[in-house]
């Protein structure tokens, strides 16, 4: 019966992957694909309201160097990217009780639904300025480090036919290297560094990271969310 895949197997997997079409899925596949729909529409409003953060806000707050204001742009692009990332949590999910147990993916999964709520968080304390920014971003940095490896591991193996299509694997790839840039941006940068804007821009590859990771979150993301969900409800029969 469509949309009921308690026991049952995901829709139209790769006959040539051994073993992937008998895995079981304990998550409904329809919720699973309207949350990665959502995220992926959140996202795309986040990188919106990220330009505009970029064009109206952030040249004050370099020239500030007050980077613990709240500003109304950046602050609703912080919460924008926490809700985002909590939808993605019920795809995580999904995609993890579909694997079986001890495999490399879901270890990785498992990592990713850490990352997730991780990222949640502390994207919500960025945005209500709560804890000093460059201490708060190094966190964001761990967090999406280990989103981006789950996001790498589930499109790059063998198995991701059995979830993916072909087109959004490769826009869950550029994804996963938008995510662990921001994590490499952080772990590289450090706290004091990131506090400190109009020191980090003095920097060109630290600011090239950061740049390529944003990227790769607000438009590689959308993209693998959207058709991952597509390509779920559509296999549902929704």
């Amino acid at each position: 019966m469509p949309g009921v895949l308690e026991g049952q197997q995901l829709g139209h997997v790769d006959p040539l992957i051994p073993g992937e079409q008998h895995a079981e899925v304990k998550v409904d596949q329809r919720t699973a694909g309207r949350f990665a729909i959502a995220s992926g529409a959140v996202t795309i409003v986040a990188a919106v309201v990220l330009v505009i953060f970029f064009l109206v806000e952030a040249p004050g707050l370099v020239e500030s160097g007050d980077v613990d204001r709240i500003t109304v742009f950046g602050s609703t692009n912080d919460a924008l990217i926490a809700v985002a990332l909590l939808l993605l949590i019920p795809v995580a999910i999904f995609i993890a009780r579909s694997e079986e147990p001890g495999r490399l993916s879901r270890v990785a999964g498992l990592l990713g639904l850490a990352g997730l709520g991780m990222g949640t968080v502390f994207m919500v304390t960025t945005a209500i300025r709560v804890i000093d920014y460059g201490t708060n971003s190094f966190l964001i940095g761990v967090a999406f480090a280990m989103v981006g490896t789950w996001l790498l591991t589930l499109n790059m193996t063998a198995g991701a036919k059995a979830v993916v299509s072909r087109g959004s694997r490769w826009a869950g790839i550029f994804a996963g290297l938008g995510f662990l840039l921001i994590g490499a941006f952080g772990a590289i940068a450090g706290p004091s560094a990131m506090a400190d804007p109009t020191s980090l821009m003095s920097y060109p590859i630290l600011v090239a990271l950061l740049g390529a990771g944003t990227a790769g979150l607000h438009l590689a993301t959308p993209v693998w969310a959207i058709l991952t969900g597509r390509r779920w409800l559509a296999a549902d029969g929704s």
